[in-house]
């Protein structure tokens, strides 16, 4: 089971450092040629790590949702959500303090570990003060169990060794693809057989609590480090970690306000079905669209020149548009036979969230690739203001929404979210001309074509699928799910690349996207026509 993550900490860590490493550049000291390789070999090991993680996700999500119900989701994430806010209260990010720190002492490893598990422990003590009112909150009192078993889970994450940051920070990703994917299959390996046994969200509970153990093992399996109690370095740490707590609260609300709306005025199936949806709909333009963000990022930190920062946006936001609005337009036209394949009958509500989230999904990789970059140029407050902006009309709209217009169900907080997503993009639009003077005129220019064949899409498999019908077979269902994809992938092929050439072939995201597939085929083809010929 895969949940949603408010922060990655660990790219802004990487972010931090190699912002760090471009103003070092910029004094005219250059990094030396073998640290510039070993962060160019991380950069591989941690994509490589993506995919291995989503991957593990992706298949365990499947297997879960067959043998699973909707309710049974819904009641692990309406306890996940009262911890993880109880856990991002605490989360001051001292690994990248650490990390940040070049000439970080055994006493600010000790400090940080004695932080978190202090922090770790008083939230386990809190959860399980409050399990009841959780239980009433939501009204389904079997959650006081759950709430109860899963408040130590976050005692068993703060006990992992804090010797495990060195991997990151002495840039050895290697040892930190290895140590992270191997708690993901240990993770794998627990939660889909217990699925099979238990056969209610027990599975996912005790799922959550073996890896969290698994992954504090193996911290100490793979490094020698011996954390010890400390304090001397407690005051330096906040100091500067503590910016990142409140983007972490912001974050939080940004993600989960949703949760607490859905679970307690529609319930646990309902919740569960939203989640699940939430996913599946994010999952082409977050994880197809990483490898784009990971490879461009660090050039943000390092430019200098204006004109190199303008090109470079242009160039990104249309690359991300060409995968992003495609990817939710196809997800919205196939939707009715999507779920049934890859879910099963039992999970039809969630195609009207899918097709809705599809859109919002897009639209929040925008916003996302937004923040990273003025993260990067030095702007961390401008994203915390605009994700507090999303937060409070998320959480007005949420109101609107589930208390004046109730007879719609949790179709609504798709809208809401949707919606959201739409009233804050100037926000953003705004803080990168604001703060980078780059115009809204940009950003246009860079979808606008993008977003034409995605529209284009969306009307000709719209048209050519029929009406998805209960009783269809299995093997009609992935027929037309198949046909459905093949026609929306060549018919978007088509018309983005007609459009591109009546454009009068521009320099942009497509340029670069065709210089790119003609170096790879001219690589990988060339090569075998010369060996040929010898």
């Amino acid at each position: 089971m895969h949940f949603r993550i408010t922060v990655n900490q660990r790219q802004i860590a990487e972010i931090l450092s190699k912002k760090r490493s471009a103003q070092i550049t910029a004094r005219g000291v250059s990094l030396p040629k073998s640290t510039q390789n070993m962060m160019a070999r991380g950069a591989i090991w941690m994509v490589l790590f993506k995919l291995v993680e989503r991957g593990l996700g992706l298949i365990s999500t499947l297997i879960l949702a067959r043998l699973l119900s909707p309710a049974d989701f819904g009641v692990v994430a309406m306890a996940l959500s009262f911890i993880a806010m109880a856990e991002l209260m605490s989360a001051f990010g001292f690994d990248i303090a650490i990390i940040q720190n070049q000439s970080a002492t055994k006493a600010h490893y000790n400090s940080a570990w004695t932080c978190n598990f202090l922090l770790g422990l008083s939230i386990t003590v809190l959860m399980l003060a409050v399990a009841v009112p959780i239980a009433d909150f939501y009204g389904k009192p079997e959650l006081t169990w759950v709430v109860l078993a899963l408040a130590f889970g976050p005692l068993l994450t703060s006990a992992e060794n804090i010797g495990v940051v060195a991997f990151r920070k002495e840039l050895d990703f290697r040892r930190e693809f290895k140590f992270q994917v191997s708690r993901k299959f240990v993770a794998f390996a627990v939660v889909v057989p217990l699925a099979f046994i238990l056969r209610s969200y027990w599975a996912l509970v005790v799922g959550i609590l073996l890896s969290k153990l698994a992954g504090t093992v193996i911290s100490y399996l793979m490094h020698p480090y011996r954390p010890r109690l400390a304090f001397s370095k407690v005051r330096e740490l906040f100091v500067f970690s503590r910016w990142l707590l409140f983007n972490n609260l912001v974050s939080f609300f940004k993600e989960r306000s949703a949760d607490f709306f859905i679970g307690r005025l529609a319930g646990a199936s309902s919740l569960g079905t939203y989640n699940i949806a939430y996913e599946l709909a994010n999952l082409p333009t977050t994880e197809i669209s990483a490898p784009i963000n990971r490879a461009l990022l660090p050039g943000f930190a390092k430019m200098v020149a204006p004109s190199e920062i303008t090109s470079a946006y242009t160039n990104a936001v249309g690359l991300l548009a060409l995968i992003a609005l495609p990817a939710a337009a196809g997800i919205f036209s196939v939707a009715p036979f999507l779920v049934p394949t890859l879910l099963g009958l039992k999970w039809l509500d969630a195609v009207p969230l899918m097709q809705i989230l599809a859109f919002n999904g897009a639209l929040l990789l925008f916003h996302s690739s937004m923040c990273s970059i003025l993260i990067a140029r030095g702007f961390p407050a401008r994203v915390t203001f605009s994700n507090a902006c999303y937060t409070a009309i998320l959480l007005t709209l949420l109101a609107i929404f589930f208390f004046s217009w109730r007879e719609i169900g949790v179709v609504g907080a798709a809208y809401a979210a949707l919606l959201t997503s739409v009233l804050c993009t100037p926000i953003y639009i705004y803080q990168m001309r604001n703060c980078l003077e780059l115009p809204a005129s940009l950003f246009v220019k860079a979808i606008v074509r993008p977003l034409f064949a995605a529209t284009i899409l969306v009307g000709v498999v719209r048209w050519f699928l029929p009406a998805f019908e209960p009783t269809m077979s299995v093997f009609v269902t992935v027929a037309w799910l198949a046909a459905g994809c093949i026609l929306g992938f060549f018919t978007y092929l088509l018309v983005i690349s007609a459009t591109w050439w009546l454009a009068g072939h521009p320099a942009g995201a497509e340029q670069v996207l065709m210089q790119r597939v003609r170096e790879l085929l001219v690589q990988r083809f060339g090569k075998r026509f010369a060996a040929d010929r010898r």
